[in-house]
C-alpha cells in the first residue's frame, strides 16, 4: 500500500522551483521577518514596542467612535487579552486613556492623551523604511504589486483572518456631501450617522470597497 503523500512546505526549495505561488508565499514570509526587524529599529529610543507604536497610530487614525478595545485587537491580529496588555502598558505610561461609549456602555473606547498624541506624532515616520524600499519600483510595477497584494489581503479578510480599515471614500456605505454647508455633511448608511470632514478622512474597520481590485480604494480609480 502506497504511503500518503506529505504536503510540501514553501520552505522546500524544490517546491519553490516548481511553484510561483510558493515562491511568492516564501517571499512574504521573509518580508514578515524583515518588517519585524524594521519596526523594532524604528521605535528604538521611544520606549515603545512595535505593537504599542501600532496601537497608538491606530487610535490616532481611526474614527473615535469606532476605536474600541475589540477592534484594536482585530487590527493588531492579537487576542483580546494581549490587546488589554498593550493598552494597560500605554495607559500606565500616560499615553492612552479609556472611556465608556456614550452609545453603548458595554463598549470601551480608546483615546490618546496629550502625551500620547505627541508620541504618535513622533511615530509619523513609522514604516518609512519599507516605503523607501518600494520607491525603486516603477509606477506600473507598484500598481501590479498593489493589485496582487490587494487580492491576497481581501481574501484573508473574507476568511476573518485580517481586518482592513480605510477612510470613507470608496466605501459602498459612504454618501458624500449629502448635507452641504453643515458641520457633518457626509453620511454612513451602515451606522446611519452623519460624519464631519475629519471623521470621513479617518479609517473605519467596517470599510467595504466598491471594488476589490486594489489594496487601497484609490487603486480602483
Amino acid at each position: 500500500m502506497e504511503s500518503e503523500s506529505i504536503p510540501m512546505s514553501v520552505f522546500d526549495p524544490e517546491l519553490r522551483q516548481r511553484s510561483r505561488a510558493a515562491r511568492v508565499a516564501m517571499a512574504l514570509l521573509r518580508l514578515t521577518h524583515a518588517i519585524k526587524a524594521i519596526s523594532t529599529e524604528e521605535v528604538k529610543g521611544l520606549g515603545l514596542t512595535p505593537m504599542q507604536a501600532q496601537a497608538l497610530l491606530w487610535v490616532r487614525y481611526t474614527k473615535p467612535f469606532l476605536a474600541s478595545v475589540g477592534r484594536l485587537a482585530q487590527a493588531l491580529g492579537v487576542t483580546h487579552v494581549t490587546a488589554i496588555g498593550i493598552i494597560d502598558a500605554l495607559e500606565h505610561a500616560g499615553l492612552l486613556a479609556r472611556e465608556i461609549s456614550r452609545v453603548d456602555r458595554r463598549v470601551t473606547l480608546l483615546r490618546l492623551t496629550p502625551a500620547g498624541e505627541a508620541a504618535a506624532q513622533r511615530l509619523e515616520r513609522f514604516g518609512h523604511t519599507l516605503e523607501e524600499a518600494l520607491a525603486g519600483l516603477s509606477e506600473s510595477e507598484l500598481l501590479a504589486l498593489e493589485r496582487g497584494l490587494g487580492a491576497v489581503v481581501w481574501s484573508l479578510r473574507a476568511s476573518g483572518l485580517l481586518q482592513v480599515a480605510e477612510a470613507c471614500r470608496g466605501c459602498i456605505y459612504f454618501r458624500e456631501n449629502v448635507a452641504p454647508g453643515t458641520d457633518e455633511p457626509h453620511r454612513c448608511e451602515l451606522i446611519e450617522r452623519f460624519l464631519s470632514d475629519r471623521e470621513a478622512r479617518l479609517a473605519c474597520p467596517d470599510y467595504r470597497p466598491e471594488t476589490l481590485e486594489g489594496l487601497l480604494p484609490l487603486a480602483a480609480e
